[in-house]
């Protein structure tokens, strides 16, 4: 979890708004 925590705080960083919610469903997909 703390994992998918940093990698998102990275993405909104750089805000790639369109490429978090598919990041973030692969994560979804991988646990």
């Amino acid at each position: 979890m703390e994992k998918i925590q940093r990698y998102l705080q990275l993405q909104r960083s750089q805000q790639h708004d369109f490429l978090y919610p598919l990041i973030f469903q692969e994560y979804i997909y991988v646990f």
